[in-house]
C-alpha cells in the first residue's frame, strides 16, 4: 500500500496539493484522514464530493469494509486517542523513542487504523493514497502500520503568510451554511508552525528516498514540475498530469474527508501565489512572527522583510 503523506502546518497549501495529486491515475485524494473521526463521523461535515460524510457512498463503503459499518467503530474514542497521540505534548516521547509498534496501549488503535487504510485502498482500487493530515506525529503512526509503504512530502510556507491566513474571516462551507473557520492568533500560529517544521525535519530529513521538501512558493510558481517530482518520488512518474498549461490544473471532485474550503472547487483552476500578507498584514504581527520563527526563516531561505517592504538594511534608501 503506497501512502503519500503531506506534512506541514495549516494554511500552507496542503489541501490544494492533495487535490491535484488526487487527479493522477491511480491516486486517491483522501484529505485529512486524521480528522475523519471528529469532522467526518461525529460532525458529519461535507465530503469533497459535496454530500454529507454519512451520505457519501465511497466512505460508506470504506467503513463497511473496515468495521462492518459506522456502528462497528467508536468514533468518539478514536477521535480522543488521535488527539492524544498526535498533539504537541507527544513530541518529546516520539523524538526520544519513536512510535513503538509493540506498545500494548497503542496496539488496538493501530489495528483499527490499519483496517481503515486497507479498506480505503480496497474500496477505491487506488495504487496511492494521498493523506494531507499534516501532523508529523500522525505520519509516524502510519509509518509503523503493517503493509504501509509511506512517502512524505514536507510542504513549507512562509510562516507570516500562514499567520495572516489564520487571521482572515473565511467561510466554512462544510455544513452548507454561514459558519466561519476558526481563527488563530499570530503567536499561536508561529509557535505551531515552528514546532511542526522542526519535528518533521528531525523525523524525516534523514530518509531522502522517502522524503521531499517543497516550499509553497515554489509549488505555486511551478505546479506542474512540482507534481511531476512528487509522482517520481512514489514511483509513479509515468502518470499523466492534469495541467492544460504550466500553471492551470483541471480539478474533478474528490472524496477528501477534511481540509481547506478550496477542496470543493472544481474545473480549470489557475494556480497562483497568495501573497496578500505582504501588503495587508499588520506590521506588529509581521515582526512578532518573524522574531519567533527567525532560525527556520533563515534555514528555508525566506527574506526577513516582506517583498516590497523595506527591511532594516534598507533604511534611508530611496
Amino acid at each position: 500500500m503506497k501512502l503519500l503523506y503531506i506534512a506541514g502546518s495549516g494554511r500552507s497549501g496542503t489541501t490544494l496539493l492533495d487535490r491535484i495529486l488526487g487527479q493522477l491515475d491511480g491516486f486517491f485524494s483522501a484529505g485529512e484522514v486524521e480528522n475523519l473521526w471528529e469532522r467526518g463521523m461525529l460532525a458529519d461535515r461535507r465530503c469533497g464530493c459535496g454530500r454529507p460524510f454519512s451520505g457519501c457512498p465511497t466512505w460508506t463503503g470504506i467503513l463497511e469494509r473496515a468495521y462492518g459499518g459506522p456502528e462497528g467503530i467508536d468514533a468518539r474514542a478514536m477521535a480522543a486517542r488521535t488527539r492524544k497521540l498526535s498533539g504537541p505534548r507527544r513530541v518529546p516521547s516520539v523524538l526520544a523513542r519513536g512510535v513503538r509498534p509493540t506498545d500494548p496501549a497503542l496496539a488496538r488503535h493501530r489495528e483499527l487504523l490499519s483496517r481503515l487504510y486497507q479498506a480505503l485502498q480496497q474500496e477505491t482500487g487506488c495504487r496511492v493514497i494521498v493523506d494531507s493530515s499534516k501532523s508529523p506525529l500522525y505520519a509516524e503512526q502510519l509509518r509503523t502500520l503493517p503493509g504501509v509503504d509511506l512517502y512524505l512530502v514536507h510542504l513549507v510556507r512562509d510562516p507570516r503568510a500562514t499567520a495572516h491566513s489564520f487571521q482572515r474571516r473565511k467561510k466554512l462551507p462544510d455544513f452548507g451554511d454561514e459558519r466561519l473557520m476558526r481563527r488563530q492568533p499570530p503567536l499561536v500560529s508561529a509557535r505551531r508552525w515552528g514546532l511542526w517544521q522542526t519535528v518533521t525535519e528531525l523525523l524525516w530529513r534523514g530518509r531522502p528516498d522517502r522524503y521531499l521538501r517543497v516550499r509553497y512558493e515554489d509549488f505555486v510558481r511551478e505546479p506542474r514540475a512540482t507534481v511531476a517530482r512528487i509522482a517520481d518520488l512514489v514511483g509513479e512518474g509515468a502518470a499523466e498530469l492534469p495541467f492544460p498549461s504550466d500553471t492551470t490544473v483541471r480539478l474533478r471532485p474528490t472524496h477528501s474527508v477534511s481540509g481547506n474550503p478550496n477542496r470543493f472547487t472544481t474545473g480549470s483552476v489557475e494556480v497562483r501565489p497568495d501573497d496578500e500578507w505582504t501588503h495587508l498584514m499588520r506590521r506588529s504581527d509581521r515582526m512578532l512572527v518573524t522574531a519567533v520563527t527567525l532560525p527556520l526563516l533563515l534555514y528555508y531561505r525566506y527574506p526577513l522583510s516582506a517583498p516590497g517592504r523595506p527591511g532594516p538594511a534598507d533604511a534611508g534608501r530611496p
